[in-house]
């Protein structure tokens, strides 16, 4: 009878095994292929929604051309690009019609009229009203006798910051949000694919022969190492692939803002992925037909969820959000949001080791309590194992 195998040897022959099936797998490829197709879909998007909201057409009636100087100069000081035409009125609705102009303007000053088709789009409609009301104070100051540019002079705003303006904001809110998405889809993919071996090994009975010769953790950590670093070699090559085209497209001009973000995506990945893992596992050993995989798993993904939607919608116009801050310390948050805050410049190395030392000490904690769950439950089939049976058995 042959000696037991070590426990080191059980779990690098489980992770070799599970690292090998996936990568030579098909679905390894299509899966890169189509998160590359997905993020070249989006920012092909965010191209053409930028380009259909930054720039207008507006027509101008003969009786309305006085306000030209004021919408072009209007425009200019809110950061849109207005292109202003000179029509009749007949023809300028009828170009509003076809969609040639987003509106007209026109009437005279004191009975203007704005003209869209359905509607006018705020940024513009924002636009013409105050033009026509700063032409109504500067026509009022001048029939009072008040010279208009002494009092633009007297009522000037100087603004001035405490630290320079950061000129890679932008670039490091785009590379924040592809490393927020990068990070959610990878760990929910990877996890759920933790979940669904376990239901198969178990279905099947392989899981039976696997525990003849090795223990029940022995499987569990070679199964999370395993598939862990597939997800981080697709993570690796996805960022390599991302940062070169980045690059030689020239849209990638701060670099440091990459490559930061590339080592917390790597740190946040490990640490979030041993986190969902190791919870994946247990609850997918709790069952034993695919058919309800889905709804014990159902409560990770929200949790994954939740922190991505939080970080998408309250960083981008608001990097310090005190929420925000308080739950990227948070494990099972931080590894979604402390990323991102890290690559938007409002966390410092110091916040990030801090949050992953939690992190870490969560990570102990759950794969203790995973790891028992897993024992209890992976080899009982049937009916579904209840969380109290397999804490207590």
């Amino acid at each position: 009878m042959s000696a037991p195998l070590p426990a080191r040897s059980a779990v690098l022959l489980v992770a070799r095994r599970e690292f090998v099936t996936q990568v030579r797998s098909r679905s390894f490829v299509v899966g890169i292929v189509i998160t590359l197709v997905f993020f070249g879909g989006l920012l092909l998007l965010g191209t053409y929604i930028g380009g259909q909201t930054s720039s207008h057409t507006l027509g101008v009636a003969p009786q309305a051309v006085s306000i030209r100087p004021v919408l072009e100069q209007t425009a200019h000081l809110q950061g849109t690009e207005l292109t202003v035409r000179e029509v009749d009125d007949a023809d300028g609705r009828g170009q509003v019609r076809d969609g040639a102009l987003d509106a007209l303007l026109t009437g005279a000053p004191g009975a203007y009229e704005l003209v869209g088709l359905d509607s006018v789009e705020g940024t513009l409609q924002a636009i013409v009203g105050d033009a026509v009301a700063q032409q109504a104070v500067t026509a009022a100051l001048a029939g009072a006798g008040v010279d208009p540019a002494r009092v633009a002079n007297s009522s000037a705003l100087e603004v001035s910051t405490l630290e320079p303006a950061d000129s890679g904001s932008g670039q490091r809110l785009a590379v924040a949000f592809v490393g927020t998405i990068l990070l959610f889809f990878s760990l929910s993919g990877y996890g759920n694919l933790v979940a669904t071996g376990v239901v198969e090994e178990k279905q099947s009975r392989v899981v039976e022969l696997l525990l003849a010769t090795i223990t029940p953790w022995q499987l569990l950590a070679g199964k999370v190492l395993g598939l862990g670093a597939v997800g981080l070699l697709q993570l690796v090559i996805l960022s390599a692939i991302a940062g070169l085209g980045a690059g030689a497209a020239g849209l990638l001009v701060v670099p440091g803002a990459a490559m930061g973000m590339f080592a917390m995506v790597v740190l946040w990945y490990l640490l979030g992925f041993f986190l969902y893992a190791s919870l994946y596992a247990a609850v997918g050993s709790t069952v034993s037909r695919q058919e309800e995989l889905q709804s014990v798993v159902a409560p990770m993904i929200f949790l994954l969820l939740i922190p991505f939607v939080l970080a998408l919608n309250l960083l981008p116009s608001d990097p310090r959000n005190g929420l925000a801050a308080v739950l990227s310390f948070v494990p099972f948050f931080s590894q979604t949001i402390m990323p991102a805050r890290y690559a938007l410049g409002v966390a410092s190395l110091g916040e990030v080791l801090v949050a992953a030392a939690l992190a870490a000490a969560a990570i102990v904690v759950v794969v203790r309590v995973a790891g028992r769950v897993y024992r209890n439950s992976v080899l009982r089939t049937g009916a579904r194992v209840s969380l109290r049976d397999a804490l207590t058995s």
